[in-house]
């Protein structure tokens, strides 16, 4: 999961031989460099030392430590579904989560268990009511049905985006990509 996120944050690093430092666009609001959507301006400390290693060429090390990373930073949404047994919905919200925050993807998954009539309150906080709709709505609706949900409200999500002019182009790819990726998991 980790190496496929990377891989949409990034298109041409596929490991570690190809794992660089990119300079971001400038209307992107992470900062001025990226190692494959670790950005300098969110996590500096982190960007550093992956930044370091690449410098000393230990390219093996700073791959390891983006995909840590991925996992660790995305670690909640496991937590969300309490278990490991929906990998496609694991890895639509692990993606969403790496690339839009917590709370922006306590939302998508609100909005989608909201389609099916769960009632939540959109807020982006995945407390135990809506861990529980979640794991009662898979076992109803089944993993496939729930990731066309997803995928409905994390499109709607980018295309509400301010900044969606200039970046829901790759945006929306990115959703395509994941929900290809996920669908392939399921």
């Amino acid at each position: 999961m980790a190496a496929a996120i990377l891989r949409f944050e990034d298109s041409r690093v596929t490991g570690p031989d190809s794992l660089r430092v990119s300079r971001l666009p400038a209307a992107d609001k992470g900062g001025k460099w990226e190692i494959c959507g670790i950005c300098n301006g969110i996590e500096p400390d982190v960007f550093n030392r992956l930044k370091a290693l690449l410098d000393a060429g230990r390219r093996e090390d700073a791959w390891e430590g983006c995909l840590q990373y991925v996992l660790d930073n995305t670690a909640a949404v496991r937590s969300w579904l309490g278990s490991d047994a929906f990998p496609g919905v694991e890895f639509i919200l692990r993606d969403h989560f790496f690339n839009s925050g917590s709370r922006n993807t306590g939302k998508i998954l609100q909005r989608a268990l909201n389609i099916h009539g769960a009632g939540l309150t959109v807020d982006g906080i995945v407390g135990p009511k809506t861990r529980q709709e979640l794991q009662d709505q898979l076992a109803a609706t089944g993993e496939a049905v729930f990731l066309i949900a997803l995928q409905e409200k994390r499109q709607a999500f980018y295309r509400s985006c301010k900044q969606f002019p200039t970046f829901g182009r790759g945006w929306l790819n990115r959703c395509d990509d994941a929900f290809s990726v996920a669908q392939e998991l399921v």
